[in-house]
């Protein structure tokens, strides 16, 4: 999977990824992987749920999300927690 950069979609992730990215991206404000799974289409089970996380945490760090607060996930740069503080 590639790290973010200006101007690139969410095409250029697989398949599952781009779903997740759309997912958090519809949300009206930060989600958590339980939340993500089921309108991915997977079962709300304890496996499907922290491989979900681990693709969250990974479309983190390559600059896709944000995780403003432990477990809660946002589009990267769109949306803050009540503290101002941001990767702008």
């Amino acid at each position: 999977m590639p790290n973010w950069q200006s101007g690139m979609g969410a095409e250029v992730l697989p398949v599952v990824y781009r779903d997740i990215v759309e997912v958090v991206a519809d949300a009206p404000g930060p989600v958590r992987a339980k939340q993500i799974v089921p309108r991915i289409g997977l079962p709300a089970e304890t496996g499907k749920i922290e491989g979900t996380r681990a693709k969250l945490k990974r479309l983190v760090e390559r600059g896709w999300l944000d995780e403003n607060a432990p477990g809660l996930f946002t589009p990267a740069g769109r949306r803050t927690t009540a503290s101002s503080s941001s990767r702008d």
